[in-house]
């Protein structure tokens, strides 16, 4: 028995270490990607409900359950993710939970299948169920069944389609989706989607080494770069025109937040043009998640 498969099972040793111990795995397993599958959604409906005028109880109601929701949205996301792509994550990201040692890819299926059907439960309950069932095809089919060289066709259309369900989850949470939930689920999802390439940047090596074929691999890091720049340059006034300027009913709040959004849109495209290690690019992208939620609680002030 190795030193690490001891320390493990001193970490589980009663209820309360094994608790601790899930915990942490959950934390290694979902970090990097939290806000960008988790607070996007918490924030989109606190937007849905500020929008109907919900009051205090109702609200923290939703956004509780908008909270549970979204963390299953992710540990189902990342868990299949982390099956197929564990010898990436040892070049790219030894800290998640089956390069660190804390599971095996066994342990890790038996996490993803039993997060299904809670996950599936809790959409039957929101009102959410066609949404969560579409994100549970898209997370399967593109981390367990897409074969990886055809990688780069697939994913456009599965995140752009796993940020339409994930935002009409969250603003379906509080009222069926109406005309003014649609264009904003719509434009924002496609919008934010034309920078996503830039991911794939700081993961190139370990993309490579399990045969992941992504953009930045085709065609090199550069013109990725420049995609993402100029992608992230037109984001401020594509919302403006489409979705902030059509539904705001206070020019002051408008100004305020084109200028917000600019400044970390712009200020995020200058970072992926000019700083090109990996640890930048990391935070670039961190960047883009955050560009990705002032663009959703924008809706606060405009709505």
């Amino acid at each position: 028995m190795n030193r690490t498969h001891q320390t493990i099972q001193r970490t589980r040793s009663t209820p309360l270490a094994r608790i601790a111990f899930e915990m942490e795995l959950t934390v290694r397993m979902l970090g990097d990607n939290a806000t960008a599958a988790i607070a996007p959604g918490i924030l989109f409906t606190a937007v849905a409900s500020h929008h109907y005028h919900l009051d205090a109880t109702a609200t923290a109601k939703n956004l509780a359950a908008s909270a549970l929701l979204f963390f299953f949205y992710l540990y189902v996301c990342d868990a299949s993710n982390q099956i197929s792509g564990v010898a990436e994550d040892q070049t790219n990201k030894p800290y998640r939970p089956i390069p660190a040692g804390m599971t095996t890819v066994q342990g890790m299926h038996r996490r993803l299948w039993g997060a299904m059907p809670v996950y599936t439960l809790l959409g039957w309950l929101t009102g959410t169920l066609p949404w969560v069932v579409l994100w549970q095809v898209i997370v399967v089919t593109l981390n367990l069944w897409s074969p990886p060289r055809y990688y780069f066709l697939a994913k456009p259309v599965v995140t752009f389609t796993g940020t339409v369900a994930q935002l009409a989850a969250a603003w379906s949470l509080v009222h069926p989706l109406d005309a003014v939930g649609w264009k904003w689920v719509i434009v924002i999802a496609a919008t934010l989607n034309l920078p996503l390439s830039f991911e794939d940047v700081r993961d190139m090596d370990g993309d490579n080494r399990i045969g992941r074929r992504t953009l930045a691999l085709i065609i090199g890091d550069r013109p990725v770069r420049i995609w993402f720049a100029l992608s992230m340059a037109a984001v401020p006034p594509i919302l403006h025109f489409f979705v902030y300027a059509p539904t705001s009913t206070s020019t002051f709040s408008l100004v305020m937040v084109d200028i917000a959004l600019a400044a970390l849109s712009w200020t995020t495209a200058i970072r992926a043009l000019t700083i090109h290690t990996v640890k930048a690019d990391r935070t670039t992208y961190l960047m883009y998640t955050y560009a990705y939620c002032l663009s959703l609680t924008a809706g606060l002030a405009l709505l």
